[in-house]
């Protein structure tokens, strides 16, 4: 690309003129009169009209108005060429600048969309009593969750037994400082599905997994 603006650059010097006005004939014997000259290029003119400007290239016009400003097939051709290739380098370039705002744009739609989803599930949280079976290599908890039932009086006060759910379940996010056997009481809500195999060779088990809430 640089060597390309580099390129017109040189030809833009080479081909100088001030604005002015004048008649244009055509190849074709017909007159553009008293436009105004705004641009000479290798390749050919723009001028102002009443229409707004237009660009004729040179083979459009008389050969007296080639031989005026110097008409050269040649350097027209490359001066058009690398016109061509500069104009389709910035196409890219905004196709490029288009599409990464538009993924820049649905990324942010996407975090928010997932956010509020995230936080829809929180709202759906539920406090469970949990049971701590077994840490696993992923930094999750087995577990057993139980509910405590009253069974009776004792002294004044209510007594409770646990009553164990007979299913597992897998909970990630719990405090770090808890071990085999610990309970633990707080929200969790459901990620999804996940599968558990007993040791090498064991039965592979679809437990739902959990994630806890600090």
């Amino acid at each position: 690309m640089k060597k390309t603006v580099w390129f017109l650059g040189i030809l833009a010097t080479a081909v100088s003129a001030l604005a002015f006005y004048e008649d244009l004939p055509m190849a074709d014997g017909t007159v553009h009169t008293n436009v105004f000259i705004t641009r000479v290029e290798p390749d050919g003119l723009s001028f102002m009209h009443g229409q707004g400007v237009t660009k004729l290239f040179f083979h459009e016009l008389s050969e007296d108005i080639q031989r005026k400003y110097n008409y050269d097939p040649a350097l027209a051709a490359v001066y058009w060429y690398y016109t061509q290739q500069a104009r389709q380098e910035w196409e890219l370039r905004q196709e490029e600048a288009a599409r990464a705002e538009a993924e820049e744009r649905q990324a942010r739609l996407d975090a928010i969309r997932l956010e509020e989803t995230e936080q829809k599930i929180k709202s759906e949280a539920k406090i469970t009593n949990l049971k701590l079976v077994q840490m696993q290599e992923d930094g999750c908890w087995l577990c057993r969750t139980f509910q405590l039932r009253k069974a009776g009086f004792n002294l004044g006060r209510a007594k409770f037994t646990k009553e164990f759910d007979e299913s597992q379940i897998l909970v990630e996010g719990l405090p770090n400082t808890l071990v085999d056997n610990d309970e633990w009481r707080g929200r969790i809500y459901e990620t999804g599905i996940q599968q558990l195999q007993s040791g090498k060779s064991g039965p592979i088990r679809t437990l739902r997994k959990y994630k806890a809430i600090d």
